[in-house]
């Protein structure tokens, strides 16, 4: 019997009830307040139209042009102005960067853009607000891996919690934009923490037979807060109140971070026997159902702690990552290149991180370009979130029933051809833009899902966490791009956004054609066994922790 099983046995003795509900709300609850956060270049720091206010010397930049229908059209410099140029004793005309504008508040009252003057040659630091927010998740997701196996999912989670609502809030009343660009950044940081450690935690303290759902569950809180997201923006204009306003709200639970237990598998697995028996008898008596006895308990938590990951390393006298992490950090860094040792295992690094770099970069792309493909910037948040739900619904079934190679791939070969259709289509028929860009957001969304799942059944156990740990990181990597090909790249050539989002995703389903269908194949435990050229396909035998089992261990 594995150590998965016996725990596992153990989750399904303690049932399901209040216990468990008070993780995936609280959690659940706090995940829908990031969406605002990694989505907020759309409301806080919009394209505003802008006009040069040149001094009382100066003049405004006007051109003529001729259309191909014999039109004059008259264009106006805003970054420029004309100044008197006298210091050489003459007259004359010099081009001079405008230092000031006035800008159109029709959209919004008050925006990070026109407060700080992110127009002309600071136009890139629009881009640069959200992708400090994404380097931060970067730096902050192999980080928040090494300290969550060290220190608990729960302490990271805490502190995850108070410092993100702290400087989202606090962000308000910063007054210069570099401040709020280090805001951004340490934002980013603790993204993971909240996001990943809150996510394993609701996994950890979940029975087998709910994971899918709960791992369902945890994700519609992001597509709910998107929507709400965009009807919050639409009824407050000012971006200060607006990110007051979003913020807020995640106080309400912060007493719950008093009631949340530590994962009582990862308090077994690093020895912490008696904290672990008071978790899973506060769980007993909250979901009002009874435990082994006291002795057999102990007994059970020593096989599953003899039998990890961590004591196994520790018998050969070699460091487990765990240990790795508490000697120095580098290690736990070096520890990738793991994924690279034998053929198999490069393929799945290779693929996988490519695949998280083309989904990521899509996905956030189609989600932050709201200005190239509807007029209405809130009606497209609100719509964008809507479609991702049936995104991360409707194909739990399908992958159940059809696999999740053949469905992953003809989400990414859908979703990239409507975004590549987005580039030939006319002006003047924005509902059609609208819909196929909600289509191809709906698909790259259910390919994301599925590519998480995918992800961690293709990998070995032994450098499962490893290899999701290097693909997020491609992922963010993805992420930071996007925003400078749609907000910097976009307004220069309007059609490079669809054809570059829309070239990734197909280039991404591609990449996938190489890899195995894990449906009813037996998860892999070493590399050996993803080496291995017929894999076993999944047993469904019974798991249960039996009576002779028992007796066995207490021998």
């Amino acid at each position: 019997m594995t150590t998965n099983s016996k725990f596992d046995d153990l989750l399904a003795q303690l049932g399901t009830g209040k216990w468990n509900f008070m993780f995936f709300v609280a959690i659940g609850y706090w995940n829908m307040h990031l969406a605002p956060a990694i989505l907020s270049l759309p409301f806080l720091a919009p394209q505003v139209d802008h006009t040069c206010l040149p001094p009382d010397n100066g003049y405004t930049v006007t051109s003529y042009t001729v259309d191909s229908h014999g039109n004059n059209i008259t264009s106006t410099d805003n970054c420029n102005y004309l100044a008197n140029s006298t210091s050489d004793g003459g007259g004359g005309f010099s081009q001079v960067a405008c230092t000031a504008w006035l800008y159109d508040n029709s959209t919004f009252t008050s925006t990070l853009t026109s407060q700080f003057n992110l127009v002309c040659s600071s136009e890139y630091l629009r881009a640069t607000y959200s992708s400090m927010y994404m380097f931060g998740t970067l730096i902050g997701a192999p980080i928040n891996g090494c300290l969550s196996d060290r220190f608990g999912r729960k302490t990271m989670l805490t502190v995850g919690v108070l410092v993100f609502f702290s400087l989202s809030i606090g962000a308000c009343w910063i007054p210069v934009f570099s401040g709020i660009l280090g805001v951004r950044f340490i934002l980013g940081l603790m993204h993971p923490a909240i996001m990943q450690s809150g996510y394993i935690l609701a996994l950890e303290v979940t029975e087998p037979k709910h994971r899918s759902v709960v791992g369902i569950v945890l994700s519609l809180p992001w597509a709910l807060s998107t929507m709400a997201w965009g009807g919050v923006a639409y009824l407050i204009r000012e971006w200060q109140w607006l990110q007051l306003a979003v913020s807020l709200p995640a106080l309400l639970l912060l007493p719950a971070l008093w009631f949340l237990d530590e994962s009582p598998r990862w308090l077994i697995v690093n020895g912490h026997f008696e904290r672990a028996l008071e978790v899973l008898r506060r769980a007993a008596r909250w979901n009002n159902t009874s435990l082994p006895p006291t002795q057999d308990l102990t007994l059970l938590m020593r096989a599953i702690q003899k039998e990890s990951t961590i004591a196994k390393e520790a018998a050969r006298g070699e460091p487990s990552e765990d240990q790795g992490c508490q000697q120095t950090t580098c290690h736990c860094f070096l520890r990738r290149l793991t994924l690279f040792r034998t053929p198999k295992l490069r393929l799945l690094t290779l693929v996988l991180s490519f695949n998280f770099f083309m989904v990521s970069a899509t996905f956030y792309g189609m989600s932050l370009n709201a200005v190239n493909y509807s007029a209405d910037p809130f009606v497209y948040m609100v719509v964008g979130g809507l479609v991702e739900v049936p995104g991360y619904t409707v194909m739990a079934p399908i992958v159940a029933r059809l696999g999740r190679k053949w469905p992953n791939i003809v989400c990414y070969f859908v979703s990239g051809t409507v975004i590549m259709a987005l580039a030939f289509i006319p002006p003047g028929t924005m509902w059609l833009v609208m819909t196929l860009a909600m289509v191809g957001k709906m698909c790259i969304s259910a390919a994301y899902q599925i590519l998480y799942l995918y992800t961690m059944e293709l990998f070995p156990t032994e450098v499962r966490l490893q290899g999701l740990g290097f693909a997020t990181i491609a992922s963010r990597v993805g992420s930071i791009f996007s925003p400078f090909i749609t907000d910097y790249l976009g307004p220069v050539y309007p059609s490079a956004p669809s054809l570059t989002f829309g070239l990734s995703a197909i280039l991404a389903g591609l990449s996938m054609l190489p890899l195995r269908e894990t449906l009813g194949v037996k998860l892999p435990d070493t590399i050996s066994d993803l080496e291995d050229p017929q894999p076993q396909r999944y047993d469904r035998s019974d798991n249960s922790t039996s009576e002779a089992e028992m007796a066995k261990l207490r021998a």
